[in-house]
C-alpha cells in the first residue's frame, strides 16, 4: 500500500473519530453532570448521632453540644439525626464501638470528617465542627458560613426596602 494511502486513510479514521462526537453534545453532557452534582449538595451537614438509652456518656456529650459556640454552630450549619445502637446505619458506614459515635455525613451519606467516638470537652468538639464545615468547602465547593451571612444579608437588605 503506497504511503499517500496509507495517509489519506489514517486522516479520514482521525477526522471521522472526532467529528462523530459534537460540541453541542459535550456540553450538553458537562452541565447535566454538573447540574447533577449542584443538585446533591445537602443545605446542612448531617450529624447522625449514634446513642443508647442510659449512656452518661451521650448525656455529656448533648451537654457539650448545647454549650453557646458549639450550639451556634450546629444550629446554623448541621441537622442532627438520631439513631439508637443497633439500628440499621446508612450503606458504608462502619459500625460504632460504642456510644455516644457521631458520624459527619454530606450527599449520599458521604463521610465528610472522622466520626467523633466518646464524650468530648468544647473545644473538641469545636474542632470537629470546623473541620467537617471545611470538609463540606472542599468537597462540594460551598461554604455554607459564606453562604449563611449573604443569607441573612439578603433578608437584611429585604426587610430594610419593605
Amino acid at each position: 500500500m503506497s504511503t499517500s494511502l496509507k495517509f489519506l486513510l489514517f486522516f479520514s479514521l482521525f477526522f471521522f473519530i472526532f467529528s462523530c462526537s459534537s460540541p453541542e453534545e459535550t456540553s450538553r453532557r458537562v452541565n447535566e453532570k454538573t447540574s447533577e452534582i449542584k443538585a446533591n449538595i445537602p443545605e446542612k451537614i448531617t450529624m447522625l448521632f449514634v446513642t443508647q438509652p442510659s449512656c452518661p456518656s451521650c448525656d455529656q456529650l448533648e451537654e457539650v453540644m448545647e454549650l453557646s459556640k458549639p450550639k451556634a454552630l450546629i444550629s446554623k450549619y448541621f441537622k442532627i439525626k438520631k439513631i439508637y445502637l443497633g439500628e440499621k446505619l446508612p450503606d458504608g458506614l462502619m459500625e460504632p464501638n460504642g456510644t455516644p459515635t457521631v458520624y459527619f455525613l454530606g450527599s449520599d451519606n458521604e463521610v465528610l470528617v472522622e466520626p467523633i467516638i466518646g464524650e468530648k470537652k468544647e473545644a473538641a468538639l469545636m474542632e470537629f465542627l470546623k473541620d467537617a464545615l471545611f470538609e463540606f468547602k472542599n468537597t462540594y465547593n460551598v461554604d455554607l458560613v459564606e453562604k449563611f451571612n449573604n443569607q441573612k444579608l439578603t433578608e437584611h437588605h429585604e426587610t430594610l426596602t419593605h
